[in-house]
């Protein structure tokens, strides 16, 4: 796919965040940029998508042409220029082109001079510079050999852990899961000796690809502890984490949980969000009036975001779930009328979903067509939990079953 073959391109690696001190009783943040291609992933996706608008998208399209320029990222372009209609000159491209020439040439003259004049961290350094320079311009084939080359010469574990980062962003940044589960895996090994800011980093990166795989669970809790500590601004802004987290915790914490780390969360509610805070606020008090115009509302920016696109669904249905839940447990029979005029929603559309919704198991309760009623199940947990069993338990000696008879034949 185009994603995964994209999924080959990485900059350099940005500072951490650090505190410049201005005078001795005020700090200023110093704000890391958000990694190039990332913020060209986000471009692309604003291009190619149907919630854009006709100026979202062509100013998405100056965007990347500017940048692919700005870069001089000729073999970027190459893989880019049909997918968003964009012609560069050949005079420009192939100035383009000898500057980049040029700059290596400088770059291997250094390597050399450092691997017969100097020692292992010079060489590191070198080495450091021409990953850097092949992440620029888009060639991520020689960028990733040289970055697990200079892994290979670097013996403190913080400057590994930088380049390992820079490994995920690939990942992340072009669909190559693969590649960002690797990293993952090699970052967590590493960050057992790892410093402070490196393991907060981390977190984000770990809970945005958990996100990516449709792992909420686990992105919630990554990306909650890294709420007070964000600084993986290479990634995405912080009213965009919060976003991300806010998506990915309200469909998996409990009600406890939600109230302490979300509803009363001051991160959250200091965050430019509007719509969404609305909506967790609305189901957690449980106004259901407007429930499903918030949802509707945060929907629609999360088709708008990269991250999530592909969630969208998922998170309908499960918000949807939590919602009926809460609704249906202050009640052991409430009529179909009643909660549909409760929700605000036409009674047809109510019970066909309540229909797909309990012959799926996701929510215990019957409609009694007769009566108009919806009726709860009050059962034993433990003794739903058997029934389920029994039944999942059916289903697969069926399936034994026919597999049997085919072997048979």
């Amino acid at each position: 796919s185009f994603c995964t073959l994209l999924g080959r391109t990485t900059m350099a690696t940005p500072q951490p965040t650090t505190p410049v001190p201005e005078d001795e009783n005020e700090f200023v943040e110093e704000t890391v940029p958000m990694d190039p291609l990332i913020e060209l992933l986000h471009q692309r996706f604003t291009f190619n998508s149907d919630y854009a608008t006709a100026d979202e998208r062509a100013a998405a399209k100056i965007k990347i042409v500017d940048t692919i320029k700005e870069h001089r990222m000729v073999p970027y372009y190459e893989l880019v220029k049909e997918l968003i209609g964009a012609t560069i000159p050949a005079a420009e491209l192939n100035e383009m082109t000898k500057l980049n020439d040029a700059k290596l040439e400088a770059l291997d003259e250094a390597l050399r001079d450092a691997e017969e004049n100097a020692g292992d961290s010079e060489i590191r350094e070198a080495l450091v510079a021409k990953v850097d320079f092949f992440a620029s311009i888009g060639n991520l084939d020689k960028c990733l050999a040289l970055s697990r080359e200079c892994t290979g010469k670097t013996i403190a574990t913080g400057p590994k852990i930088d380049l390992i980062f820079q490994r995920i962003r690939l990942g992340l940044a072009f669909s190559d899961h693969d590649l960002a589960e690797r990293s993952l895996a090699e970052a967590n090994e590493l960050m057992k000796h790892g410093d402070w800011e490196r393991r907060n980093r981390l977190k984000v990166y770990e809970g945005l690809f958990s996100v990516l795989v449709r792992d909420f669970a686990k992105a919630a809790s990554l990306l909650l502890d890294g709420i007070t500590t964000f600084a993986a601004t290479e990634l995405l802004t912080y009213d965009q984490f919060i976003f991300v987290t806010v998506v990915a915790g309200l469909v998996t914490l409990s009600r406890a949980e939600l109230k302490k780390s979300i509803v009363d969360s001051p991160e959250v509610l200091s965050s430019h969000l509007p719509k969404l805070i609305t909506l967790v606020t609305n189901l957690y008090n449980c106004r259901y009036g407007s429930l499903f115009d918030d949802l509707a509302e945060v929907c629609h920016e999360m088709r708008r975001n990269v991250f999530l696109v592909s969630h969208v669904n998922y998170f309908f249905r499960e918000v949807r779930i939590i919602a009926f839940l809460q609704f249906l447990d202050s009640y052991s029979s409430v009529t179909l009328a009643s909660m549909a005029a409760t929700f605000k929603l036409p009674v047809g559309v109510l019970d066909q979903m309540l229909y797909t919704l309990i012959s799926n198991g996701r929510l215990s309760c019957r409609i009694d067509r007769v009566s108009g009623d919806v009726v709860t199940y009050r059962g034993n947990r433990v003794n739903f939990q058997y029934h389920q069993i029994v039944k999942d338990g059916d289903v697969l000696l069926n399936k034994i079953q026919k597999l049997s008879r085919v072997v048979e034949m």
